[in-house]
């Protein structure tokens, strides 16, 4: 009996000390980053070219009594539209959209940069665990109900922002929201609808985060602050407000938890808008996705538009109004 007991004790001891080394040998994994890769028409989104709209700057108390930078489009309705950028971005290119809503007296825009984002990087250059963003998101929420005195708040983001949005509605204990808006969605890495690399768009080190995954499974979150993803942003587009990398615990952050669990759990009024020729995704396949939701969703892909320019597409913003006004 002693003998079978040190031999399991054995065993389990290599497997543990192998399950550690495998981990540790995949965190350094060096990853080879990607110089000069042409992946989309950033032209679409030149901030210098979007029409300046009537909007004011103000710093968003957190809970843990940190600051967001948001920008807030004033619009003659109690209705109050919280706009999410993308992964490595920050709000300035949603200034169309945003603006004409706003112009148009159909909502209130908020459109924050999210923590470890745009103004925020300075102080806050990375998210301090997973789930703070959904928490700082009902903090903006919280923020334009007592500030802003809306009667109707709609959750509405553009591709990782749009996977952040389908993660909130779908969290338990969270502030619930009257629509969602998923403008060409991020599901995730897993989903069908991503092309590989989103299209270029990204870096992905495979193994370092498969490595902080394994400890993770353990409660071990000492490496979380690792970068697993890089952005591969053409020169001519980067500058001090975009994000060069993300954490581990930024990259899980900031997408759903589970595409398939959470479009099961979804039970909030939402509108997904896709371009038809987007970079990242499928447009097709999003309808499939998220038909076991489909009481809730309404999926359409609006054809000639592609993934960063369906921000500024008239057809989308009517849609988007429409849907809103519904």
């Amino acid at each position: 009996m002693n003998k079978i007991l040190k031999r399991v004790l054995i065993f389990l001891a290599v497997n543990v000390c192998l399950f550690f080394i495998t981990a540790f040998t995949l965190i350094n994994w060096p990853i080879e980053r990607k110089k000069n890769v042409e992946n989309y028409d950033y032209s679409s989104i030149d901030t210098l070219s979007v029409k300046t709209y009537d909007k004011y700057e103000q710093w968003i108390k957190m809970r843990d009594n940190s600051e967001l930078y948001s920008k807030i489009y004033p619009g003659r309705s109690n209705t109050v539209l919280i706009l999410i950028h993308g992964s490595g971005s920050e709000s300035r290119y949603l200034e169309l959209l945003a603006g004409k809503i706003s112009q148009d007296s159909i909502a209130t825009v908020i459109t924050p940069d999210l923590r470890g984002h745009g103004r925020n990087l300075k102080h806050q250059p990375d998210i301090k665990y997973i789930g703070q963003l959904e928490e700082d998101i009902e903090d903006i929420v919280k923020y334009a109900k007592d500030s802003l005195g809306a009667q109707k708040i709609i959750l509405a983001g553009h591709s990782s922002g749009g996977g952040l949005v389908l993660r909130y509605v779908t969290g338990s204990n969270l502030a619930k929201v009257d629509k969602a808006i998923m403008i060409a969605p991020y599901l995730g890495h897993e989903s069908p609808t991503v092309k590989q690399n989103s299209g270029g768009w990204v870096t992905v080190g495979i193994k370092r985060w498969v490595g902080i995954a394994m400890l993770n499974t353990l409660g071990i979150q000492g490496f979380n602050e690792k970068p697993v993803l890089f952005f591969n942003r053409p020169p001519a587009y980067q500058d001090s407000l975009q994000a060069g990398s993300y954490s581990y615990r930024m990259a899980v952050n900031f997408a759903p938890r589970n595409y398939e669990e959470d479009i099961a759990k979804l039970q909030t009024s939402s509108l997904v808008l896709v371009g038809g020729e987007d970079e990242s995704f499928y447009p097709d396949k999003f309808k499939e996705v998220f038909s076991p939701a489909s009481g809730y969703t309404e999926v359409q892909v609006i054809e000639n538009v592609n993934h960063l320019n369906i921000v500024k597409d008239e057809e989308v913003l009517r849609r988007i109004e429409e849907y809103i006004l519904n």
